[in-house]
């Protein structure tokens, strides 16, 4: 697919015209990842945003000998947004599922863009305003459950044997 058609798809860029969308497409680097292949890991330097043109991407965290996927994107997806707008450390690894082909947006391109298109730039980021605040409430949605789950393990005596019966092996 052609990254033009990827790009009307993808919500990051909802905001944009026909026309930006062909100015942002000029700024992207296309990349082809073999399965199984890490495109980055957590904890490191982050410098570029990608986007799923087609294929898999696994993201996770490793705790311990503990691997928790936090998602699995496919077809115009996006990941490591965080990247254009902090120097933070990736927080979490993505590797490819299966042979995929993805676009890149450097840093160094998202802050020419936003010199040179202010406008296209002001969509974008409110685009990932948006998107951050839907992970942040999801986040607080999962804090929520988790703590009603864990007060009544510690205020049930039914369901704490239960809960310890069905997850401890």
């Amino acid at each position: 697919m052609a990254p033009q058609d990827v790009l009307k798809k993808v919500v990051l860029f909802k905001y944009l015209s026909p026309a930006e969308l062909e100015s942002l497409e000029s700024k992207l680097e296309k990349r082809k990842v073999a399965k199984d292949t890490a495109i980055f890991q957590e904890g490191t330097a982050g410098n570029e945003m990608y986007l799923i043109t087609s294929g898999e991407v696994e993201i996770s965290i490793k705790r311990n000998d503990s691997k928790l996927v936090l998602a699995e994107l496919g077809e115009s997806s996006f990941f490591g947004e965080m990247a254009l707008i902090t120097d933070k450390p990736r927080t979490a690894t993505a590797t490819a599922a299966i042979d995929s082909e993805i676009y890149t947006l450097s840093k160094e391109e998202f802050q020419r863009l936003l010199m040179k298109e202010p406008q296209l730039s002001a969509r974008m980021l409110l685009a990932i305003s948006e998107i951050l605040c839907d992970r942040i409430q999801s986040t607080n949605e999962n804090l929520e459950t988790y703590f009603l789950i864990n007060r009544a393990i510690v205020d049930n005596e039914q369901f704490r044997r239960l809960y310890i019966h069905s997850h401890v092996k």
